[in-house]
């Protein structure tokens, strides 16, 4: 039977150097905004207003916190966290995380610095990483 209306599932592939991060081959600066995460990531399935704004991608497993729309300073990308809350995305990340043109997709590490920009792990240092977060390295300043 054909498949005219299947829906093509979106995998979202991450490269990041030093100092540049390409996501899907569109660049991404940090701080970013939220008009240039809806460009790159399409619009989010579902928005919160609590204490902090978030943007959910529940298909694609990626969340953002932020106070100020326009200096959104981190993305995170949840890959392993089975726990059920309104802030954890419906699916997970699927997709390819590279550093340096390596797969480091499923490695454990802890913080991985690339100059302005910085990969964190989510989850305690004792668990299975449940995930990581992409943005601003807080130990690199500009003098």
């Amino acid at each position: 039977m054909f498949k005219f209306f299947t829906k093509k599932k979106k995998y979202t592939i991450i490269n990041c150097n030093t100092d540049e991060v390409l996501i899907n081959g569109r660049k991404l600066k940090f701080p970013t905004n939220y008009e240039t995460l809806i460009e790159i990531f399409g619009k989010p399935s579902r928005e919160l207003q609590k204490s902090k704004n978030y943007m959910f991608w529940d298909a694609l497993g990626i969340v953002c916190a932020y106070n100020n729309a326009y200096e959104i300073l981190s993305i995170n990308f949840y890959q392993n966290n089975d726990i059920i809350s309104e802030y954890n995305t419906k699916q997970q990340f699927t997709g390819g995380l590279f550093c340096n043109s390596k797969n480091i997709t499923n490695r454990e590490f802890s913080k991985i610095s690339l100059g302005k920009v910085a990969i964190h792990r989510l989850g305690s240092e004792s668990g299975i990483r449940f995930g990581f977060s992409l943005g601003i390295n807080n130990e690199y300043v500009i003098r």
